[in-house]
């Protein structure tokens, strides 16, 4: 081998037409894995690593010969993985004038790793953006939904059967013993749903069930190896290819309302990326749920009016009580929206709220920014509870009044969180008595269940169902309802309760938007917006009563 070819960049073999090794250079052998030496006259079809096509050996076999310079060696150039030297090899074979053959030999593992890298990245983001589209195209559908039935078929319809999973289905949550019921189904299974139906009990072991118990996302990487799986849902699942199932609760603000179960027909089917996607529909999906309780409340002709007594000291409110020897009243609560919910009590004993001034003539800017002293214990308590993120005191003197910001699990909370409205309560030093409204067809077993998870000891005190048919007033009330913004109500409640709009104020405008955690620019556009909405419903019925007092006049 001449000096031209030793310094090429690439591994030189020299053979004879007949295969016999001539002389090989360093970085061909070390590309092979082997010695110069134990190459120097060897046929290069057996000295030569294997790979499955054997290209290299046909190659020199002349199967599919060219005549060239008198030779039956092919010519030719490829790219094959040897599973003998774990590489994947450039090959050249050329022939030269006098007969003599040169094979070129290069290492190319590290470009095809790299292009194996990029392609399963490339089908890795694929997947993603498909599975963000369908997301999308669920939420969509789910937040337009009616009824519950209605957001589980759609959750079902978007995902079950796709190129994406082969199975999904919906359970709906039972309380008091957290057993699922099957609510739609959809994908290329007959069977399943029946199996799985069958297998909804408390002590099961589906996914979906521990779903529902941790409110936690719940991965099955491979089902058939999965041994707590019933036998019958892990054979029908297996039977009918599906490798991996994802169960991800139906949860808003700490409450699960019910889960969805998806089942992909690969191993590892789920990563994290896609579970993110998925995760966030159930939040979605819970989110819609609870609007729907809401929306059903606000409808209906007729509510279902709860009263829950608590037995527990270590409420925030209980505790309130107990050291300032009152009793306590709610005289409103307005959800946040992040699951904190802003209560306004009332009630408080003189001697808790003095050592405040009267603020008459104070300014916008100036109100609530002066609170020395006052409180007391009762303060103290609810300053240290780790349920309340804020106290505000709003009145400290002639019928004090306070606003206090819970975050932890409450019974406020918890009935903020299942949607319904919590109309008044009553703290005492010992327990707690909470009026609450939900619509006519809620369950108030799981009211009651979603109550008695934050504390010791709940009880149903009263139900009744009580008709909910407008009086004129009533009637204004609810066509201006409706022409609010969920925003705006907020805003406009949360003023009112806040004694923005009396005089002197009982707080500023920055203070009500630091309440709502919002800027005060914020605060005031949807405020004004509010107001505009407020005067205008009024005037427009005092106009309609005007006009028709004339045509009653024109008549006689």
């Amino acid at each position: 081998m001449n000096d031209r070819l030793r310094q090429a960049p690439v591994g030189v073999i020299e053979t004879t037409t007949d295969g016999r090794i001539v002389d090989v250079d360093e970085r061909a052998a070390t590309v092979i894995g082997t010695d110069p030496g134990t190459l120097a006259e060897t046929d290069v079809r057996e000295s030569f690593p294997r790979s499955a096509s054997g290209t290299l050996r046909e190659a020199f076999d002349g199967a599919s010969a060219t005549a060239v310079g008198g030779t039956s060696v092919t010519p030719t150039s490829f790219e094959e993985y040897y599973p003998e030297i774990d590489r994947w090899l450039a090959v050249d074979v050329q022939v030269e004038g006098d007969g003599t053959v040169l094979v070129y030999v290069r290492d190319r593992t590290e470009r095809r790793e790299a292009e194996r890298t990029v392609h399963r990245l490339e089908r890795r983001f694929e997947r993603v953006r498909e599975i963000d589209s369908l997301v999308v195209t669920v939420l969509r559908r789910v937040l337009g939904a009616s009824n519950r039935a209605e957001v589980a078929e759609t959750v079902c319809e978007r995902l079950g059967g796709t190129d994406l999973y082969r199975f999904a289905w919906v359970g709906d949550r039972d309380f008091p013993n957290d057993q699922l019921r099957l609510l739609a189904s959809a994908g290329g299974t007959t069977d399943l749903p029946e199996k799985i139906e069958s297998s909804l009990d408390p002590d099961a072991a589906l996914p979906a069930q521990r779903a529902i118990e941790t409110g936690e996302t719940q991965l099955v990487e491979t089902i058939a190896e999965e041994e707590r799986l019933p036998r019958n849902v892990r054979r029908a699942a297996f039977g009918h290819g599906l490798q991996s199932c994802l169960a991800v609760p139906l949860a808003y603000q700490g409450t699960v309302y019910g889960v969805v179960s998806v089942y992909s027909g690969r191993e590892d089917g789920f990563g994290e990326q896609e579970r993110v996607a998925l995760e966030t529909l159930g939040t979605v999906a819970g989110f819609a749920i609870r609007a729907i309780r809401q929306e059903d409340l606000l409808v209906a002709d007729t509510v279902t009016e709860a009263t829950v007594e608590v037995q527990d000291e270590t409420v925030p409110f209980v505790r309130a009580a107990r050291e300032a020897d009152c009793r306590l009243s709610l005289d409103g609560a307005v959800p946040r929206g992040d699951g904190s919910v802003v209560c306004y009590l009332g009630g408080i004993e003189s001697s808790e709220s003095e050592g405040g001034r009267e603020r008459e003539g104070e300014s916008e800017s100036e109100g609530g920014r002066e609170r020395e002293g006052g409180g007391g214990s009762f303060e103290t308590t609810l300053t240290e509870s780790e349920a309340v993120s804020d106290v505000r005191w709003i009145r400290r003197q002639q019928d004090p009044l306070v606003e206090v910001t819970v975050v932890g699990e409450t019974p406020v909370t918890a009935l903020a969180a299942w949607g319904a409205t919590v109309r008044s309560a009553e703290y005492t030093p010992e327990s707690a008595r909470l009026v609450a409204e939900t619509p006519p067809e809620g369950d108030v077993r799981r009211l009651v269940e979603a109550v008695d998870a934050t504390v010791a000891e709940t009880d149903l005190a009263a139900r009744r169902e009580r008709s909910q048919n407008p009086e004129p007033a009533e009637a204004f009330r609810d066509t201006l309802d409706d022409r609010l913004t969920d925003r705006q109500r907020t805003v406009l409640r949360t003023a009112y309760l806040s004694e923005y709009f009396a005089s002197p104020r009982g707080s500023t405008s920055a203070e009500v938007a630091a309440t709502l955690d919002i800027a005060g620019s914020t605060m005031l556009h949807h405020l004004r917006r509010a107001e505009r909405k407020l005067v205008a419903a009024f005037f427009e019925m005092e106009r309609e009563s005007t006009r028709g007092r004339d045509d009653e006049t024109r008549s006689q």
